[in-house]
């Protein structure tokens, strides 16, 4: 697979988000959908994860701004992998965070985050960078306040 930067975020004329009506959009801009696509996806740098791909022409890699916001969407929801995949086909927050209400078919499949984990830490063991970490604290202050987490408060456990 080679390496290819998930550039293309508009809507297109056959976009699943068009079809939603007024309350179900509105309904929408409220959940943590919109908080995730404006703030937390957009902020998901590619660039890094290039080491992981082939330079030679052949199939593009899965966008690996859907792969990382899927990680962080199963981890915030307790999601599996199925349910994760699950909810990107059928739930349209899903969809609406992940900017792919676009596509025809859902970028991920059922095997799609288990190779990329598998890939990142191969490179970890090999370099001792932890891409995923680093991806996820270069947006962990926008997951916290999607979270509403306060950062005053400490534990004492």
């Amino acid at each position: 697979m080679s390496f290819v930067k998930n550039d293309c975020q508009q809507l297109t004329i056959n976009d699943s988000y068009i079809a939603l009506s007024d309350r179900q959009k509105r309904f929408l801009k409220n959940s943590w959908a919109e908080y995730f696509a404006d703030h937390i996806f957009p902020n998901i740098k590619e660039a890094p994860f290039s080491v992981l791909y082939s330079t030679k022409a052949s199939r593009p890699n899965t966008p690996v701004n859907i792969l990382v916001g899927a990680l962080l969407l199963k981890e915030y929801h307790g999601l599996s992998d199925d349910g994760i995949l699950n909810a990107l086909i059928f739930d349209p927050r899903f969809q609406y965070a992940l900017h792919t209400t676009s596509n025809e078919e859902q970028p991920l499949s059922d095997r799609s985050l288990g190779r990329f984990r598998e890939r990142c830490e191969q490179h970890r063991l090999e370099t001792g960078v932890d891409l995923i970490h680093d991806a996820i604290e270069a947006v962990s202050e926008q997951m916290a306040v999607m979270m509403k987490l306060d950062g005053s408060l400490k534990r004492m456990d």
